[in-house]
């Protein structure tokens, strides 16, 4: 049955761009997990402009699952555009982002939601007990979590993870300036500055099965540390009452 916007408990936010190998897979997935959970929810994806078969197989998916809504970008404008414009078609209460890569699974979300509940949590993040890709990768994570840590004063293990749990009146209000990876890093930034309540758990973490990472390792490092700079500077000049906000 179809829910009106008021009634959506969970919706499931993700941006997707030439996932053809993955797109389904992880759709039904979520699918399934939403159906065992009982809870009333939906499933946001923004296509990315992709240029493979993700348009395709997302249009016959909607055919076939009723809480299934598709958002289609008529360029490709990076993660984060694509991510917050799933993320501001949503009408639950509670958003929850993940990646179309297959690399996290939505059977984690109960454990993020009872969280929040619990203890009034604004956002909840996952972090990642095992990353599971090339040494290089899990080294450059760590590094970059120290980093956030020293110029931000996050206490957290894994700023970056993709799934996370949102109050959704508060994540729609949110802005971000980043194209791609530090998306959920920004997101992490932006929302403890607005003085957010986040609590973080323990998830799995699975390695990619299908189609190739768009991430270059040192170039987007590189990207990210620049960005991070930007960022803190931002909040220099806030903290100063030079600009009214980052």
């Amino acid at each position: 049955m179809k829910m009106k916007g008021k009634d959506i408990l969970i919706s499931v936010v993700a941006p997707a761009y030439n996932e053809e190998e993955n797109i389904e897979v992880v759709i039904r997935n979520c699918n399934a997990v939403l159906a065992e959970s009982g809870d009333a929810a939906e499933i946001v994806v923004c296509d990315d402009g992709s240029t493979d078969r993700t348009p395709l197989i997302l249009e016959e998916l909607r055919k076939k699952i009723e809480d299934l809504r598709v958002v289609r970008a008529a360029r490709n404008g990076g993660y984060g555009d694509a991510l917050f414009k799933a993320i501001y078609a949503s009408r639950g209460e509670y958003v929850v982002t993940l990646d179309s890569d297959g690399q996290f699974d939505l059977s984690d979300y109960p454990r993020l939601l009872e969280e929040c509940r619990r203890k009034k949590y604004d956002v909840v993040t996952g972090y990642r007990v095992t990353k599971r890709d090339s040494f290089l990768r899990v080294a450059a994570d760590r590094v970059l979590n120290l980093i956030v840590r020293g110029l931000f004063g996050l206490p957290y293990r894994d700023t970056n993870c993709a799934l996370k749990i949102f109050k959704g009146d508060l994540i729609r209000k949110v802005c971000v300036e980043a194209r791609a990876y530090p998306t959920p890093t920004e997101i992490m930034i932006r929302l403890k500055e607005q003085g957010a309540c986040i609590g973080e758990v323990a998830i799995q973490h699975y390695e990619r099965t299908g189609g190739k990472s768009h991430l270059k390792l040192f170039h987007t490092g590189w990207e990210m540390l620049l960005f991070l700079v930007y960022l803190r500077y931002k909040l220099f000049l806030k903290r100063a009452r030079i600009i009214n906000r980052i």
